[in-house]
C-alpha cells in the first residue's frame, strides 16, 4: 500500500510537506479531504487526525509538517535496513499544522 498524504486546499504546510516528498522521491498518494468525504471520515474516524497535512506511512502517521521528522522519515525511505520510525517522537515546537475548516 502507497503512503497516504492527507491535505486540503489552501494548506501552506501541505505544500510543504509535498514539495519535501517529492523532492526527496518518497512515494505517496495525495488525499484532498475536500474531494472526496472518506478521505475525511478517514482522516478524523481512523486516524484520529482534524490537521492536514496528515501522512501515514506503514504504521506511523505524522500529523503536521515538521521538517525534522520527515527528514527522519527520508532517511528511513533510503536505507534497507528496516528502522521503525514510532521510536521517534516529533518536536511539535517546530512543527506546522493546519486546523481542519469546516465544509461550507
Amino acid at each position: 500500500m502507497p503512503n497516504q498524504f492527507y491535505t486540503e486546499p489552501g494548506c501552506a504546510a501541505c505544500m510543504d510537506a509535498k514539495k519535501f516528498l517529492v523532492s526527496r522521491g518518497i512515494p505517496f498518494e495525495e488525499r484532498d479531504i475536500r474531494t472526496n468525504p472518506d478521505y475525511l471520515r478517514i482522516l478524523t474516524e481512523e486516524l484520529d487526525s482534524r490537521t492536514t497535512p496528515t501522512l501515514v506511512l506503514a504504521d506511523k502517521v505524522i500529523v503536521g509538517f515538521d521538517q525534522a521528522e520527515y527528514e527522519l522519515l527520508a532517511s528511513s525511505v533510503g536505507t534497507k535496513r528496516k528502522r521503525r520510525l514510532s521510536e521517534a517522537e516529533p518536536n511539535l515546537s517546530n512543527s506546522r499544522r493546519a486546523p481542519l475548516r469546516k465544509p461550507g
